[in-house]
C-alpha cells in the first residue's frame, strides 16, 4: 500500500466524535466509502485504488474514530487490559465496538448527504462494512470485504503477527522507534511486497507516524474488535452484491471463515489471490476497483 495524498482532510463532528474525512472523484458519481482496517490512517489507501474509483465514483476515505486525525475516545494506556485477547474481550469494557465504527461511516453519508452508497472495508472496516450491510441494507448498494472474516471478529493471526500488531498498543518512547515499528509491520504483512529497506516503505512510515499521534486509538480498536458479538446471520439474508476479496498467505486472517460464508449470501462472490498477505496489492486494487464498476453497469442497465 502507498499513500493517497492528493485532497485535503475535511472534519464532521458526528455522534460527539469528530471524524477526518477526503473526497476525490465528482460529488456527482455513486458514492463509495473506503473503511480503513485496524489502526490504518486514511493516506494508507493506495493511490491506485483511489486513483481508479475516482473516475467513476465519489471516494470518501475516512480516519476511523480513535485513528489519524479523526477525535480520541480516551487517553493512552500504560499497559495491557489483562483481559485482552484476540480470541475475545468480553471481560473488558470497551469504548464502543465495531457496530458504533459502522455508524460513524452511516453518520457521514448522512452528513454530506449521501443516500445510497458502495462501500470497501479493508481487514476491521470489512467487518465494520458488513455490519453496516446488514444494519442499512437499504442504504449499501455493494460492499467489498477485503483480507477481512466471515461474519464474527475472529482473528486467526500468528503469534508473530499478533506480537507486531500490540507493539502498537502502547506508547512508543520515541518517534523512530514508531517509524521502525510501522516499517516492520509493513514488511511483514505485505510478505515481502513492501520490505523493511525499501524507500516507499520508510516513507510511508514517516507519513503515518508524523501525520498523528496514536494515544491509545489502536488498543481501543482492538477492543471493538475482540468485544463485538457476530453479525454471521445477518449477512445470510442479504440480497445486495458482495465480493469477498482474500489472500492465500494472509498471516493475521484465515480466508476460510470468509469462504464458507459466501455461499450463503445469494448473491456473493469469493476470489482467493495467489501469493498475496494481509494487504492490498495492484491486483487486488484493479480486481475491486473492475468489481464495483461492472456491478453499477449491471445495476444502470
Amino acid at each position: 500500500m502507498s499513500n493517497a495524498t492528493s485532497t485535503q482532510d475535511r472534519f464532521a463532528d458526528l455522534n460527539g466524535v469528530q471524524i477526518c474525512y477526503r473526497e476525490d472523484g465528482s460529488s456527482k458519481a455513486p458514492a463509495v466509502f473506503l473503511i480503513a482496517g485496524l489502526g490504518m490512517q486514511l493516506i494508507e489507501w493506495p493511490e491506485d485504488l483511489v486513483d481508479r474509483l475516482a473516475d467513476d465514483f465519489r471516494v470518501i476515505r475516512l480516519d476511523n474514530r480513535d485513528i489519524g486525525l479523526s477525535g480520541r475516545c480516551g487517553g493512552s494506556f500504560s499497559e495491557i487490559p489483562s483481559g485482552f485477547s484476540w480470541t475475545g474481550s468480553s471481560n473488558v469494557p470497551a469504548a464502543y465496538d465495531l457496530g458504533d465504527m459502522a455508524h460513524d461511516v452511516l453518520a457521514l453519508a448522512d452528513h454530506l448527504e449521501i443516500g445510497q452508497f458502495a462501500c470497501i472495508g479493508f481487514s476491521m472496516g470489512g467487518m465494520i462494512a458488513q455490519i453496516l450491510a446488514t444494519r442499512a441494507p437499504h442504504r449499501v448498494t455493494r460492499f467489498v470485504s477485503l483480507s477481512s472474516t466471515g461474519g464474527d471478529a475472529t482473528i486467526t493471526a500468528d503469534e508473530v503477527s499478533k506480537e507486531l500488531m500490540e507493539r502498537f498498543f502502547l506508547p512508543f518512547p520515541s518517534e523512530a522507534e514508531a517509524i521502525e515499528a510501522v516499517v516492520e509491520s509493513n514488511a511483514h504483512f505485505s510478505m515481502g511486497l513492501m520490505p523493511s529497506q525499501s524507500p516507499q516503505n520508510l516513507q510511508l512510515a514517516k507519513a503515518i507516524v508524523c501525520r498523528a499521534v496514536d494515544d491509545g486509538g489502536y488498543l481501543r480498536q482492538a477492543l471493538a474488535i475482540t468485544s463485538s458479538p457476530s453479525w454471521s446471520v445477518a449477512l445470510t439474508g442479504l440480497t445486495i452484491p458482495a465480493l469477498l476479496l482474500h489472500g492465500d498467505r494472509d498471516p493475521c486472517i484465515d480466508g476460510a471463515a470468509a469462504q464458507s460464508l459466501a455461499p450463503r449470501m445469494p448473491q456473493a462472490t469469493f476470489k482467493m489471490l495467489a501469493g498475496l498477505g494481509h494487504w492490498l496489492d495492484g491486483e487486488t486494487c484493479r480486481y475491486c476497483s473492475d468489481w464495483l464498476r461492472d456491478c453499477s453497469s449491471i445495476k444502470a442497465h
